[in-house]
């Protein structure tokens, strides 16, 4: 099967799992129940998918792939055929070739943790600028930031890509995310991809609803995205198949049960002047907000997405 026909197949297959004249190629591949049902989504964007996957596999560009379609995939065709049956499933394409691009570095990702959105770098974004700030204003004093509910650490490995001499530390409940953001830090926060990593984002295995661990003078900067999805909300998304862990998903009834318990741990390991930095989405940031300044928080803002959603709830600890 050459690159073409196989990039053809894919995504007339994708579009359509059940009526593709292609599904026979992929039917010994489908994954399936215990009682041997399947559950089949077509893709929203077909042609992309059968263009990454099969570029994953064979290891070259998508450009490449274009300009090349007489390749043959080889020995690689049964792999190429049972990706794009499991993208069928529901399975997102990050988790099938295992990479996510965020904040322009590739994150490994598993499903351990949540597929990185494009939506979270405003947060990395207002990170850095608070951080950015501080420095100028004391820059003997190293900034000391921790991301809670770091889960695949692109928060904070963006962060301390863009500012090495940051001081930070990252938490997580789920052991397997922190191998996950272990695994992260060590690739893409080493020098030119090989030798002794850039200095160190400290590990922790840690419930936030246990509080945040200390440090010395208290934290500069409390940054997360923690779940926040209201969970009736959050099992819906999952039917379609995309197998992201509900944990890392769902916030309680209304989205806010760790929202509000961040926020409280954030108050007591927060220095005076301090920030807090809470991703909630469009579904609960108003309320988010309105809490923030019940608990007392100074100067709470709402930073929007780049798409106008609310997105990012920051406040000032007094």
């Amino acid at each position: 099967m050459t690159a073409s026909e196989a990039r053809k197949a894919a995504q007339e297959f994708l579009a359509d799992p059940a009526g593709s004249p292609a599904r026979g190629l992929f039917e010994p591949f489908i994954p399936r129940e215990g009682d041997g049902t399947m559950c089949l989504h077509a893709s929203p964007s077909p042609r992309l998918d059968a263009e990454v996957i099969l570029a994953s596999i064979l290891e070259i560009s998508r450009s490449a792939l274009i300009a090349h379609p007489e390749l043959c995939l080889g020995d690689k065709e049964e792999e190429f055929l049972s990706n794009v049956a499991r993208r069928a499933t529901g399975l997102p394409v990050a988790y099938i070739i295992g990479v996510r691009e965020f904040w322009g570095l590739p994150f490994r990702v598993t499903q351990a943790v949540l597929i990185p959105k494009q939506d979270t770098e405003i947060l990395v974004e207002r990170a850095l600028c608070v951080i950015r700030s501080r420095q100028k204003a004391n820059p003997a004093v190293p900034v000391r930031v921790i991301d809670v509910c770091t889960g695949s650490g692109c928060v904070a490995i963006s962060i301390k890509h863009e500012i090495p001499e940051v001081d930070l530390t990252a938490t997580d409940i789920s052991e397997e995310a922190l191998s996950v953001a272990r695994a992260n830090a060590e690739e893409l926060l080493s020098i030119d991809g090989v030798g002794s990593a850039a200095p160190v984002i400290a590990f922790s295995l840690g419930d936030l609803r246990e509080g945040i661990p200390p440090t010395e003078r208290g934290w500069d900067l409390v940054v997360s995205n923690p779940p926040y999805v209201p969970d009736s909300v959050a099992k819906g998304l999952l039917s379609d198949g995309r197998g992201e862990p509900l944990l890392a998903l769902a916030g309680g009834e209304d989205g806010l049960d760790l929202v509000r318990a961040l926020a409280q741990a954030a108050r007591k390991a927060l220095a005076v002047g301090g920030i807090l930095l809470v991703e909630t989405g469009e579904y609960n940031a108003g309320k988010a907000a309105e809490y923030f300044r019940e608990l007392g928080y100074s100067d709470v803002v709402i930073h929007r997405d780049l798409e106008g959603q609310e997105r990012v709830v920051e406040g000032t600890a007094l």
